[in-house]
């Protein structure tokens, strides 16, 4: 009937063997296409650093300053405050009693009252110091020549007599530190002895005064905040003023004195003028005119900070652009 058919193992599994062989060989392989990244380089942005730079505003009408520079010594004066910035409004953060060395740290920086400032360091604490005018300077390069440096003293001679201007303590010696003996009350005239002596920062005289009856040999101090304490009583009168203060219409000053006398503010700018008011040391006001020149003392006309409706001409002599806040040791 029917013929069984037996294959081999081995031959089938051959045959399978060559089947998958073909079947793998028929198959082509698809490439992977190979991404090329597009690179972008970052490149960091460099940084910035914003310096900017306080250049003080030099406010119209401030002197040139001195020729000083950081690191330099400098010589000030007796009786001058050292404040924590450089303005006039600054609290005071040192008092120089004695004229003193010391080194330049900083500066100038010209403040809105129109004076240059240096940062000194010194005895005490560090701060800035007002240089002053070209009237009345409160510093000055350093060291000074003899170890002490003065304004111009007034014209006297030993023998003439004198008349003082203000009320002027008497000391037993030339200096700040000396004894003091007596008062001697403005108007006082006196016989010059010897004179002057540059100490502490002023011109010192010799002189003999009465004083209650009592008579007093001493040495007198002349200069104070740049005014001549001392005077020729025959001296011919001369229509002609000194250079008038740094000051300025707008600017806010103050009554300054130190011989206890109130001063007189007047109604015109000269000295027969009626008496608008009396002003005691340390009353504010604001300069409103001037100056002009009259009597041999240049006038401004101010307007009582307290009292805006009070007016007058004030000589520039008892004017100062600082705040009293104590008298000179003198």
């Amino acid at each position: 009937m029917f013929k069984r058919l037996f294959i081999p193992l081995s031959l089938l599994l051959i045959a399978l063997l060559a089947g998958l062989t073909s079947l793998v060989s028929a198959q082509t392989a698809t490439p992977i296409p190979t991404i090329t990244p597009i690179g972008y380089v970052v490149t960091a942005a460099p940084t910035m650093f914003y310096v900017t730079t306080l250049t003080p505003v030099p406010t119209p009408g401030c002197a040139t300053p001195l020729p000083m520079v950081k690191g330099q010594s400098a010589y000030v004066s007796g009786g001058l405050y050292v404040r924590n910035e450089p303005n006039e409004s600054s609290p005071w953060v040192n008092y120089y009693q004695k004229q003193v060395v010391v080194i330049i740290t900083d500066g100038p920086v010209c403040s809105n009252q129109r004076y240059n400032w240096w940062k000194v360091s010194g005895p005490g604490n560090d701060g800035w110091v007002a240089e002053g005018t070209p009237a009345q300077y409160w510093i000055r390069p350093g060291p000074p020549p003899a170890g002490s440096f003065c304004n111009a003293s007034v014209d006297l001679t030993i023998g003439q007599v004198t008349q003082l201007r203000l009320g002027l303590k008497v000391h037993q010696e030339p200096s700040v530190d000396g004894l003091v003996m007596t008062v001697a009350p403005a108007d006082s005239i006196a016989d010059v002895l010897d004179g002057p002596r540059c100490l502490n920062g002023y011109n010192w005289w010799k002189i003999r005064v009465t004083v209650l009856n009592v008579s007093y040999t001493g040495w007198v101090a002349d200069g104070a905040e740049g005014i001549t304490l001392l005077e020729d009583p025959n001296a011919t009168a001369t229509p002609f003023c000194g250079p008038a203060k740094l000051l300025r219409v707008g600017l806010t000053g103050y009554v300054q004195y130190i011989d206890q006398i109130p001063k007189n503010m007047r109604v015109a700018p000269t000295l027969n003028s009626e008496i608008s008011a009396t002003l005691l040391d340390g009353i504010g006001f604001t300069i409103i005119d001037g100056p002009v020149c009259a009597d041999g003392y240049n006038w401004w006309r101010i307007q009582i900070l307290s009292r805006p409706d009070v007016t007058g001409w004030f000589s520039d002599q008892w004017i100062s652009a600082v705040k009293p806040e104590k008298n000179r040791p003198y």
